[in-house]
């Protein structure tokens, strides 16, 4: 079961991901951000979003990150796949493997060209980041097989490692880069303040996203002494009417984490208690197998069905035998 700081850190990244919603934001990234000579010119006007829920080889529904489409101007046509991060995370190269070669595979599946993919990590975290972004680096592999292990599975864009004169700029991005680092929370409120005066009435929802965030994720994670119900009460003076909006974005999140947890901690009293019957029933090894097959199903009627195979069998082996090679979700 994730502990209370991974489920704080999800939250977190989710939040920062609603501000890489915004065209704008993207747009100035890929001008600004990206290292030089990396990206040919690209053509602003085909900045898109590109669809978030994908189905992969296993027909399981998986939620990948902020993914954006656009075209070079010689036409070659490039994603975006961008991960906000609070924290490091040993497990991000993986991580970002396997959502490229998602969107690669949902591309073939709908018969479209194969596209290139920039999978991209934009931290914002006190520490330095020292995750591995190489499945080399992240795995004990003998020398003879590191030609066949990817070298660089995703491009890191560390905030707090970016010199000055690459957030100098007055876009959006450059905006978020120099308020995650600001070196005080005095200094990060006069930047959200310049936010709302140049976005507020023009795109209040950007600068909406931008004070949730800076709400719930910088103060918590950067400012712990300071008051986060001042961020409030500065958004309130100069726009009142959009604090309930605010608040309502905060209610919301709030409930949703809730109903996460208590969804998780269900699944897992059902993996435990479906194993203990099959143990109780078949013995040690059905309920080691069992528990193996269950470990990553989500699906309530999935649990019910098992739950019908432990009744009806007749054997451990007839059990067994109703598991897909007698382990993984179905």
């Amino acid at each position: 079961m994730a502990d209370d700081r991974t489920q704080v850190r999800e939250g977190h990244d989710r939040i920062a991901k609603r501000l890489f919603a915004h065209a704008d934001v993207v747009a100035e990234m890929l001008r600004r951000f990206l290292p030089q000579g990396l990206l040919p010119e690209f053509d602003p006007a085909t900045l898109k979003r590109f669809p978030e829920e994908r189905v992969g080889s296993s027909l399981a529904l998986r939620r990948a990150d902020v993914a954006w489409e656009f075209a070079l101007r010689d036409g070659a046509r490039i994603l975006l796949l961008i991960e906000a991060q609070s924290a490091p995370d040993a497990a991000m190269a993986s991580r970002m493997a396997v959502q490229c070669a998602m969107l690669w595979e949902d591309c073939q599946r709908r018969g479209d060209d194969v596209p290139a993919v920039i999978p991209l990590v934009f931290y914002t975290g006190r520490p330095r980041w020292r995750a591995a972004q190489s499945l080399r680096e992240a795995t004990d592999c003998p020398p003879g097989l590191l030609a066949f292990m990817p070298e660089k599975c995703y491009l890191l864009l560390d905030a707090g490692a970016l010199s000055s004169s690459q957030h100098s700029g007055d876009g959006r991005m450059s905006l978020i880069v120099r308020m995650a680092n600001a070196p005080g929370s005095a200094e990060a409120k006069e930047v959200l303040k310049a936010a709302r005066r140049r976005w507020g009435e023009a795109d209040r929802e950007f600068c909406r996203d931008l004070t949730l965030w800076v709400y719930e994720v910088l103060w918590p994670t950067k400012y712990k002494e300071a008051d986060r119900k001042e961020v409030l009460m500065n958004w309130m003076e100069e726009f009142p009417d959009v604090v309930e909006e605010i608040k309502k974005d905060i209610m919301e999140l709030r409930f949703e984490q809730g109903v996460k947890q208590a969804t998780r901690t269900l699944r897992e009293e059902q993996r435990a208690w479906l194993g203990r019957q099959a143990t109780r029933r078949f013995g040690r090894r059905a309920g080691e197998s069992l528990g193996e097959h269950l470990a990553n199903v989500n699906s309530a009627a999935h649990f019910e069905q098992v739950s019908d195979w432990i009744v009806d069998s007749a054997s451990e082996d007839e059990l067994l035998s109703k598991l897909p090679n007698g382990r993984g979700a179905h």
